[in-house]
């Protein structure tokens, strides 16, 4: 009975001793399976702030943080009437979304015309040339901006330049990106 005791103490102890390292790991271990850690409440209280809007005498100006995790600027907007998760991205000729962020902003997929030839990094492609009613991000609310539906090779909704290119100004700073109308 003493060694079956000692035994379930050493076992329990080891568990804890490798969900305690799982845990301080939990980033480098999602990394390694290739998948994106969920956000936890709390640390969605003390992570960086939604992009914000500033009023200037010039129009508005909204400051998107640099992402610590990653280094890429991320923009939560509201397209037509869903929430999309945007990778900025000066280098996409136009707004791209996922076929799962379309549905999000109400666009009917089996709708839609696939003929538009594309390049992403995943190779070449057919995309859907749409016109969304309105992208906002924070207190910048652009109306009929030009989009594309990619439904296989793109990871990521991109914001592309449809929409970037309608701004008065784009500027990079080492901590964030400003967008201004």
């Amino acid at each position: 009975m003493g060694n079956t005791i000692l035994r379930d103490v050493i076992v329990i102890g080891a568990l804890g001793v490798g969900l305690v390292f799982a845990f301080q790991h939990r980033d480098t271990l999602y990394a390694m399976a290739g998948l994106e850690r969920p956000a936890r409440q709390s640390e969605v209280q003390i992570a960086p702030q939604p992009p914000q809007a500033k009023q200037t005498s010039q129009g508005s100006v909204v400051s998107i943080p640099k992402s610590h995790r990653d280094g890429q600027f991320w923009a939560d907007a509201t397209v037509n009437s869903g929430y999309v998760r945007f990778l900025i991205d000066t280098g996409a000729s136009a707004v791209a979304l996922t076929k799962q962020d379309a549905q999000k902003a109400g666009l009917r997929l089996h709708e839609l015309t696939y003929d538009v030839p594309i390049r992403t990094a995943g190779g070449r492609n057919m995309a859907a040339r749409v016109n969304l009613k309105s992208i906002a991000v924070g207190s910048i609310t652009l109306r009929n901006v030009e989009a594309l539906v990619v439904p296989e090779g793109l990871e990521t909704s991109l914001l592309g330049m449809t929409y970037l290119g309608q701004l008065q100004k784009v500027e990079a700073t080492p901590s964030a990106l400003l967008l201004r109308l």
